[in-house]
Order: structure tokens, then sequence, then C-alpha cells
């Protein structure tokens, strides 16, 4: 028996995001994109602005780069 090249199945859509991701150096496991929660309470993402800031998504303020990910960690 062939020994398998990926420790995942690659002939898969799933297995296809994970190759894309092992190709890139990334972790297999933690690439795969989850839901995420709108109706929880606070923001859910943010808009790059030309002068290294961010917009929250949905409250709309203007925040740095560490305040950013401040809010996003959850």
């Amino acid at each position: 028996m062939k020994k398998k090249k990926y420790p995942f199945d690659h002939t898969t859509a799933d297995g296809q995001k994970r190759l894309m991701a092992y190709s890139m150096g990334l972790d297999t496991e933690t690439y795969i994109i989850k839901s995420i929660n709108v109706t929880a309470p606070g923001d859910y993402g943010c808009d790059p602005l030309e002068n290294g800031m961010f917009k929250m998504v949905p409250s709309g303020d203007i925040v740095n780069h560490g305040e950013m990910r401040k809010r996003l960690k959850r």
C-alpha cells in the first residue's frame, strides 16, 4: 500500500482547503473557516483605513491595531 503524502484526504473539498493551508505553511486544523455569530454583542469585524487605523463593524468606531485585536479576540 502506498504511503500518503499528506495526513488528510486531499481529494475532498475540506481536504483541498487543508492542502492550501499546508502549502502556505499554515496549521491545517485552524485554517478551516468557522461561522461568525453576528447576533452576539460587540464587534465581529473591521475594515482597514489608509492611516493604519481600523473601522470596527458594526459599531463604526475608529481604533488602532491593538484595540482592534482586543475587540476581535472572543
